[in-house]
């Protein structure tokens, strides 16, 4: 008696080609551990790299990096541009923590700062480092230390015409080693930490945002 056809309908008998092809496929789905395999696939675990140069990933990766040395008291830059600056100021935090300091910021670089800034007690971070020390009265060194070294030259010839190497020099307008015109740039120096004219007075700050107005506009700022 047939329970599964209704009467009149023409069963489906598969050949013998069609039925060997239906097990052999099968029996490699159990070989290869069927559908559950594909749902039980675990992702890779992401990677920490050192930032590329270039594209927004990059970019992203490299205010991190910089924010977080900011965090530890560095005097850096947070603009998203892995330069001279940032690859100083990453030399010196590995350097603090036992790194290569080679300035690249690989895995292990990534990951001391990171065990630093998820730490919930200071005192087992992991070798917080405390801002470098200037060298008193060391202005000059101080530009060197900061703009790159094919334009440190130049960089302490303008801060000798425009300050004479005085930090606290100020006009009407304008404050410090490179004479930053405080009013003209407002919007942007919050970013550096300068929120008031007597804050350019800091030689290190003073420099480093003429550096980053010098890589944004060039020198036209100080032409005469």
């Amino acid at each position: 008696m047939n329970n599964y056809y209704p009467k009149g309908a023409t069963r489906f008998r598969p050949s013998r080609r069609q039925g060997a092809a239906v097990t052999l496929s099968a029996l490699l789905l159990i070989a290869l551990g069927g559908p559950a395999l594909v749902a039980d696939a675990q992702p890779a675990r992401p990677t920490a790299s050192a930032p590329a140069r270039t594209g927004s990933v990059a970019a992203e990766r490299t205010t991190q990096i910089q924010y977080l040395l900011r965090s530890f008291g560095y005097t850096i830059a947070v603009d998203g541009v892995y330069g001279p600056q940032t690859t100083r100021v990453v030399k010196a935090w590995q350097k603090a923590n036992g790194l290569e300091a080679d300035g690249i910021a690989g895995i292990k670089t990534w990951d001391s700062l990171n065990t630093a800034a998820t730490a919930t007690v200071p005192a087992v971070r992991l070798n917080p480092p405390a801002p470098p020390a200037e060298p008193v009265g060391d202005v000059e060194s101080i530009i060197r230390s900061v703009w790159p070294d094919d334009l440190e030259d130049w960089a302490v010839r303008i801060a000798t015409r425009e300050s004479r190497l005085v930090p606290t020099a100020a006009n009407a307008c304008c404050y410090g080693l490179f004479q930053i015109h405080f009013r003209a740039h407002r919007a942007w120096l919050g970013d550096y930490g300068v929120n008031q004219p007597s804050d350019l007075f800091d030689p290190r700050t003073n420099a480093t945002v003429a550096l980053a107005l010098y890589q944004e506009t060039g020198p036209g700022p100080w032409r005469l």
